[in-house]
């Protein structure tokens, strides 16, 4: 799949896929070639919010506004 939107902060970040949210960690010195990752589907981010704890309140905020706008396209 496609990532169709990235977000970063510190040494975190979140990816917008078609179907999923990828949220990453950088342990390495390169761009989150190594480190920690985990999926959550659409409707798990719209009950319970990031996978993650610590993300930005704005970083939440535009995720949510894309993820919406994401599905309001494919419907």
């Amino acid at each position: 799949m496609a990532m169709l939107k990235w977000w970063e902060w510190d040494r975190e970040g979140v990816e917008l896929h078609d179907d999923h949210l990828t949220w990453v960690e950088k342990e390495g010195p390169v761009r989150f070639a190594s480190g920690a990752a985990c999926d959550q589907s659409f409707e798990s981010f719209f009950e319970r919010g990031p996978w993650v704890d610590g993300v930005p309140p704005e970083i939440v905020a535009e995720v949510t506004a894309a993820l919406r706008e994401h599905l309001a396209k494919k419907s």
